[in-house]
């Protein structure tokens, strides 16, 4: 679940104030989070949610339309696929719906 940055905040000015015991209780979050967000200020100095970055290897529709065409591949499981192309089962998935 993602926290607002200004929730963060306030929760974090909270936890200076009153301390640990109290800021947990007050506002039901785990210790992990709480410490997750100090270590993420104190870091970065902001509160910020951290953005991960992914990099998917998304097939080239046109070789993949001619892959498809190619009677031998017709039959292949997606999987099989993924696997020729060097990418991930979800990926092929969305690009032979488009």
């Amino acid at each position: 679940m993602a926290y607002e940055k200004d929730y963060r905040k306030r929760i974090l000015n909270f936890y200076y104030e009153n301390g640990k015991t109290k800021t947990l209780f007050q506002f039901n979050i785990s210790p992990s989070t709480l410490y997750g967000w100090i270590k993420l200020k104190e870091e970065t100095g902001n509160l910020s949610s951290r953005t991960q970055k992914r990099k998917f290897k998304v097939p080239d529709p046109e070789k993949l339309d001619e892959y498809m065409k190619n009677p031998k591949n017709a039959d292949k499981y997606i999987r099989e696929i993924a696997k020729d192309f060097g990418c991930g089962k979800e990926t092929v998935r969305a690009a032979l719906k488009n």
